[in-house]
């Protein structure tokens, strides 16, 4: 399942993600999103998934968060 599919305040532990040239992919890649990482998906407002890693939270655009793959 991909970021966008998981319910509100599910842990999970990143497996995959695709289209790794997309520059904002990489970016969120050296924010902390990276495979192995665990992440929280705290929220779905808007267009944007809130999540926390690290102890961060991140908002994420829908379209991005369909491309990280999660377990």
């Amino acid at each position: 399942m991909n970021i966008l599919e998981a319910p509100e305040n599910k842990e999970a532990v990143i497996v995959e993600i695709k289209k790794s040239d997309n520059p904002f992919l990489r970016k969120i890649e050296a924010m902390g999103l990276k495979r192995g990482e665990k992440i929280k998906v705290l929220s779905k407002v808007g267009r944007n998934i809130v999540v926390q890693v690290e102890g961060r939270k991140l908002a994420i655009d829908k379209e991005l968060a369909k491309e990280i793959e999660i377990e």
